[in-house]
């Protein structure tokens, strides 16, 4: 008797779980927000000194997406103000942007996990690691995993930018190496 009420308890558990990821099958928009840390291109070497102050890169991303789902295959575009904190030399340098992610993915288990990728579009509005007259925007891009439950969504991204797009900031402090944006983003998301 233990056995089939346990084998029910978790066909209905599976069941209800398959059903809320169904939710986030369908196509629409939501708001999505989290955080994001920077590493300006040098994880390993950050890695140190995360131990120390691990708030130091931390920045904040907020923004709307739309989602087109097709079959198994979905394409989601977003527009996000993104934060970003850097550390340079224990100098904090903050930039703002507005970006662009247009990702193409994979819904995985119906759609409870996703695995994406794409490229962004990046359109600077404050960089305080540039002083002078620079391009406004810049191009990269994002590829991650997502899980879906209900009209609740969470994300965790890789974002960097392209190889053509390198800023030599160390020459300025230090006089070598060069510097890209390079970060983790968490994110949560809500469907309407």
């Amino acid at each position: 008797m233990k056995t089939v009420l346990r084998s029910t308890l978790l066909l209905l558990a599976f069941m209800m779980v398959v059903q809320l990821a169904n939710a986030q099958t369908g196509s629409g928009f939501g708001i999505k927000g989290g955080l994001n840390y920077n590493s300006n291109g040098k994880y390993f070497k950050d890695a140190e000194a995360i131990w120390g102050d691990p708030l130091s890169n931390l920045g904040y991303h907020l923004g709307l997406f739309g989602k087109v789902n097709l079959g198994p295959v979905f394409l989601r575009p977003e527009l996000n103000y993104t934060q970003l904190n850097s550390e340079v030399n224990s100098n904090k340098l903050r930039t703002q942007r507005l970006d662009a992610p247009i990702l193409v993915g994979l819904n995985l288990l119906g759609s409870l996990i996703s695995v994406s990728a794409g490229p962004s579009i990046h359109y600077y509005l404050e960089d305080e690691l540039r002083n002078y007259d620079f391009e406004k925007f810049n191009a990269g891009y994002q590829f991650g995993i997502g899980l879906s439950l209900g009209r609740a969504g969470l994300d965790l991204r890789y974002e960097r930018v392209l190889n053509g797009q390198t800023i030599d900031i160390d020459n300025v402090f230090t006089g070598q190496g060069d510097f890209r944006f390079q970060q983790l983003m968490l994110g949560l998301s809500w469907k309407f």
